[in-house]
């Protein structure tokens, strides 16, 4: 059977599907359509709010586009400023500030404090652009570095770093964030940026194990021609192998990067006083929020400049996405070896 599929393909014939196959692929055309059109739906429905007044969404519904009155602009039910100045948006710039944050632990008897005033929307910025950027190149490079070692490395340590890797991934370790944020205290570098990446280095995760099967999968063909002519075991790595991993590598970086960007629990366990956009997304949707300042920090609390800020957020990560569509969601080849 398969010798005629083979016989087939090779003529350029397609074996015909079946009835039930026809049906099948019909019905997930059809779920995937309508949950695609659902997130679509999602993305305008959030930008023409963002577009919006709050006694417009209000008054007129959720649903409803953005009412412009030609004939009065300052109709206050109309969204004549939101619509075509993007109030809401210049609302969000000039107002997305922590006017404090502080953050106190003791180190043995010794008290230590941080204190940050006036956090505004560029220093978030920098702060979301740092966290992501490096945190995303480290999370996508150290397993790369690690999975490349444990599959061309036959040692007895490949194998113990395997299973302890199988573990971490397999089984929950509970009461671990204690112990980590007791340890980055005690370093010194609890609440930096800097000292957060350390967290990123252990080269573990569902990552390590993409890159140990695309290493492991490529030829040791590669490494021997390569020790003929004298190349380095770190000359082999970095300039043979790599190069070819490299679509996979960006991949991972790309995914990462756009996991760090929306991350805010992690930021307000390790990075009290360092927010970031997501962070500050977050508070947004607390009654009690320590963003924003002033009278106007009771404005952010409304549905529009909520909706507002989120798209903000958003907005990079999607011309991110269609930029780089086809590397994420591409195939990846390994490449080969003429016999």
């Amino acid at each position: 059977m398969s010798a005629k599929l083979a016989r087939m393909l090779h003529r350029g014939k397609h074996p015909k599907s079946s009835k039930i196959d026809i049906v099948f692929y019909v019905v997930l055309a059809v779920i995937i359509s309508l949950f695609s059109l659902f997130l679509l739906f999602l993305l305008l429905w959030g930008f023409m709010t963002s577009l919006k007044g709050k006694n417009d969404f209000e008054q007129n519904g959720a649903i409803a586009f953005p009412f412009i009155d030609w004939n009065d602009w300052s109709n206050p039910f109309a969204s004549n400023y939101e619509f075509f100045q993007f109030k809401n948006y210049g609302i969000i710039f000039k107002n997305f500030i922590f006017e404090q944050l502080n953050s106190s632990w003791y180190v043995g008897d010794r008290l230590v404090s941080h204190s940050q005033e006036n956090i505004g929307f560029l220093s978030m910025l920098m702060n979301t652009l740092i966290y992501a950027g490096v945190g995303g190149l480290i999370c996508s490079v150290v397993p790369a570095i690690t999975a490349y070692l444990t599959s061309k490395y036959k040692y007895k340590l490949s194998t113990v770093i395997n299973v302890v890797f199988t573990l971490i991934l397999s089984i929950p370790i509970v009461g671990a964030l204690p112990s980590e944020l007791t340890w980055l205290r005690q370093l010194g570098i609890y609440d930096s940026l800097w000292g957060n990446f350390l967290r990123f280095f252990s080269g573990a995760g569902m990552y390590y194990f993409v890159y140990y099967g695309f290493f492991n999968a490529m030829s040791d063909t590669y490494r021997e021609a390569a020790e003929i002519d004298g190349a380095s075991d770190f000359t082999i790595m970095f300039r043979i192998y790599f190069p070819m991993a490299i679509k996979t590598i960006g991949t991972v970086n790309l995914i990462q990067f756009i996991a760090l960007w929306n991350d805010w629990q992690a930021t307000m366990l390790y990075l009290p006083t360092h927010p970031t956009l997501a962070r500050a997304v977050y508070e947004m949707s607390l009654q009690k929020s320590d963003i924003g300042t002033g009278a106007e920090k009771f404005l952010l609390q409304t549905t529009p400049l909520k909706i507002t800020a989120s798209m903000m957020l958003a907005l990079p990560i999607t011309v991110i996405f269609v930029v780089f569509r086809n590397k994420l969601m591409g195939n990846v080849s390994v490449g080969g070896l003429k016999e």
